[in-house]
């Protein structure tokens, strides 16, 4: 049985210990305070990476597309582009992979921009393209077109989040069951891998797990005081614990319908 993992996002080397001590499957670093995928400083980064385990997966938020535009790169220059050596250094290990959110990238040559930026980084470092359920509110492509386009150039991953951590909701309060269902699909079929967050409640998250996305990721879900709060263990172990839940539920569901 195929198991949905556990991303959970950290703002710091001991919120990676804690994560990782719950049973997070994937350690994501970001600066909550900055926006859905606001980057955390290149101490952060360097921290983080001296202390997430070898056999786990961890990722970086790159902020938005047009944001690295405008400062020239700057997630590319701290990850390890060919003019950060003194980034480069002080990272033990590098992320596997670095996020960049699609917002205000809604009828533009987003794609060329993006396999420009993903080109900077090193070969080992994948490229994430972030697509938003609140697609209004962000100005963002689709999340089918950027499946579509994932598949085009070879994109391995692409990460559904929510834009608007404020007023629009968490991802089920934006789409239904059943579009995060056919998204998934679409996905499998294209040969893209997909990870579902957005504000997910420890409630969402069995139901989101159900899908079949390769990940789930949350913050806000277990942290003490919200997103900007405090990764806390317990409730770490609560979302694994339910996603892992949501698997079984899945299997369950798929034996019933095979008896019948």
């Amino acid at each position: 049985m195929s198991r949905t993992l556990l991303l959970v996002s950290v703002r710091c080397a001991d919120e990676v210990a804690i994560a990782v001590d719950g049973g997070a499957d994937i350690i994501d670093v970001k600066e909550p305070s900055h926006g859905s995928l606001g980057m955390a400083t290149p101490e952060t980064l360097a921290t983080c990476a001296t202390v997430v385990p070898e056999q786990l997966l961890w990722t970086v938020a790159g902020g938005e597309l047009v944001e690295n535009i405008e400062s020239g790169f700057a997630a590319v220059q701290e990850v390890g582009g060919q003019e950060a050596a003194c980034s480069r250094r002080s990272l033990k290990r590098l992320p596997d992979a670095v996020k960049f959110g699609l917002s205000q990238c809604e009828g533009t040559p987003w794609e060329h921009v993006f396999q420009n930026v993903g080109g900077q980084l090193p070969e080992c470092v994948q490229v994430i393209p972030v697509a938003y359920a609140d697609q209004q509110a962000a100005s963002s492509p689709a999340v089918d077109t950027v499946l579509e386009a994932a598949a085009r150039h070879g994109w391995e991953t692409v990460l559904v989040d929510t834009f608007d951590k404020l007023q629009s909701g968490s991802l089920l309060d934006l789409v239904a069951v059943g579009t995060i269902e056919q998204w998934v699909a679409r996905a499998r079929d294209l040969g893209v891998r997909i990870v579902l967050a957005g504000r997910l409640s420890l409630q969402d998250v069995p139901v989101v797990a159900a899908c079949e996305p390769m990940a789930v990721a949350v913050r806000s879900a277990v942290c003490v005081g919200g997103r900007n709060g405090r990764v806390d263990i317990e409730l770490v172990r609560m979302v694994a614990s339910q996603c892992r839940f949501g698997s079984v539920e899945r299997e369950r569901d798929r034996s019933v319908r095979n008896t019948y």
